[in-house]
């Protein structure tokens, strides 16, 4: 009896064995006081995710570091300062295997926006505190770190030779009463493993927020993504910075829209992960705002783009990301996450409160490196507001997000607050063609002749047939044809000769309601 037990127990190891080992979507969900995550970046060559930032318990901030698997079993570590309020802004992982991350720390008794001391410290694989340094940034050229935005201070990176390198924005105050007497200005520390402080370098370069900071490729050459103040001021751009950390030359992102209309497109965020491929080119995730001139706040419309890009800044490709019809806003960080050439994910947001017609969900997109549109996945519940972190990618193809989730104040129903570990993977989820899909389900009824040559019938249905409009969108999710319906029945006939060869996605509205939507290809 026991030999066959034994037998037993053998056959089922070796069945869990021959089993792929294909990691499923996942959804872990994570107490609500761990708040907020500031970045998220890939680690120990892609087997898990660290994510850093902080906690917001009753106004009370302590840092937060946490580790992710791609299993979905996560650890985590919150740091708290006694008498002092902490959060994390950056990190990265060493050549010893710990992770060095960087934060901003000062009394609580202070307006938590006020930090004034740099804090260091240097975590081992199981988020043990290593190691922990306290710079205080009051000097001569500085006072404190100004918080305004909520983050952007900081972004640091492993440099060629093994130290670490961070660009920050400390902050100098002149004594006058409002936000422009605040300067914020360029600097860079270098460290070594034990967290020492190498060297310091400012700049005179005045500076918003910090995007991200690179490598260029096929130099020494650091490349830093910022807010600054080219001209015209509090443009977006990059600026160059030699071995030394000095400032050698910067490039704008005006020309991407053509000039500098003020009611015009105008880039508020240019941010990317930094990973260089085709040799020489990068993708931007650009968050974009429209304005036509009306003093309502009402009619500026905001929407996440994103660009192929090589080192001079030159437009290879580009996407507007969906939705289509209603604001959307990129994560916190950028919301991309490249996982290989076919496969990288991109992350919108849309809600209520930023005019944003009522629609409150969560778009997963699916890209390739050349930025055709692959489909999307979206995440949507009647009255919940959704908002995600910067994504980070698993060397098994898998996309991970830190996703909050809540059904604010005075809706109906039970309030609710959560924070979800969501993991996505191509080959595991299904993501279709729902492109301009916002509030309905798919229509059963499809276009005929598909594919077509010339003329495109569209059933929509019984029912009552005044005041729809017919949209069309192409592959990059540019509308291509907006009309009325005026004709009588439930059949609409489109001349489809003036568009080019290719995949089509169109929608059938009534005001802001959606009535019917599908795919037809036109050869």
């Amino acid at each position: 009896m026991k030999l066959q037990i034994q037998r037993i127990l053998q056959c089922l190891i070796l069945l869990a064995l021959c089993q792929p080992l294909s990691a499923q979507e996942w959804i872990v969900e994570v107490p609500y006081g761990m708040g907020f995550m500031r970045d998220m970046i890939s680690i120990d060559s892609g087997e898990h995710v660290l994510g850093i930032g902080g906690t917001n318990v009753n106004y009370r901030y302590d840092g937060l570091v946490l580790k992710v698997g791609k299993d979905g079993q996560y650890i985590d570590r919150k740091v708290h300062l006694p008498g002092q309020t902490l959060q994390y802004h950056s990190a990265v992982q060493l050549d010893n295997g710990n992770y060095m991350v960087f934060g901003i720390c000062d009394d609580s008794l202070r307006d938590p926006l006020f930090q004034q001391y740099l804090q260091v410290d240097i975590f081992n694989d199981k988020l043990e505190l290593v190691s922990s340094r306290t710079y205080d940034v009051d000097d001569e050229t500085f006072d404190y770190f100004y918080d305004s935005s909520h983050g952007y201070m900081m972004k640091s990176i492993l440099s060629k030779s093994g130290t670490v390198i961070l660009a920050c924005r400390p902050t100098y105050y002149d004594g006058k009463a409002h936000y422009p007497a605040y300067r914020c200005r360029m600097r860079f520390y270098e460290f070594d493993e034990e967290g020492d402080m190498l060297r310091v370098v400012d700049d005179d370069k005045s500076v918003i927020r910090i995007e991200e900071i690179f490598y260029a490729p096929h130099s020494d050459n650091l490349m830093i993504a910022v807010q600054g103040s080219f001209p015209p001021n509090d443009a977006v751009g990059i600026y160059i910075a030699d071995t030394s950390l000095n400032i050698i030359a910067y490039k704008d992102f005006f020309h991407l829209q053509g000039g500098i209309n003020p009611y015009a497109d105008h880039i508020i965020e240019a941010r990317c992960e930094g990973r260089w491929f085709d040799d020489d080119c990068v993708i931007f995730d650009a968050y974009t705002k429209r304005y036509d001139g009306k003093d309502d706040p009402r009619f500026t419309f905001y929407y996440d783009k994103l660009y192929k890009l090589d080192s001079a800044l030159n437009i290879h490709a580009e996407l507007r990301l969906p939705p289509y019809d209603s604001c959307s806003f990129s994560p916190v960080g950028t919301s991309t996450a490249y996982v290989n050439d076919s496969t990288i994910f991109a992350f919108t947001y849309c809600s209520s409160y930023i005019y944003a017609n009522d629609m409150e969900q969560l778009n997963v997109t699916l890209v390739d490196k050349d930025l055709n549109l692959l489909g999307r996945k979206v995440l949507r519940v009647d009255n919940v507001i959704y908002i995600v972190s910067s994504p980070a990618a698993f060397n098994d193809g898998g996309c991970l997000a830190f996703v909050g989730s809540w059904n604010g104040d005075g809706y109906p129903g039970e309030p609710f607050k959560r924070r979800e570990l969501m993991k996505f993977r191509r080959e595991d989820i299904e993501i279709t063609w729902d492109v301009v899909q916002e509030n309905s389900a798919p229509s059963q009824l499809l276009p005929y002749p598909n594919p077509t040559n010339g003329i495109l019938n569209i059933p929509i249905g019984e029912g009552e047939h005044n005041g729809l409009r017919l949209q069309i969108f192409d592959m990059k999710g540019e509308k291509c044809f907006d009309c009325a319906i005026t004709k009588q029945g439930n059949l609409i006939t489109v001349d489809t000769h003036n568009l080019e060869a290719g995949l089509y996605v169109y929608r059938v509205v009534s005001g802001s309601k959606e009535m019917s939507n599908g795919k037809f290809v036109k050869e």
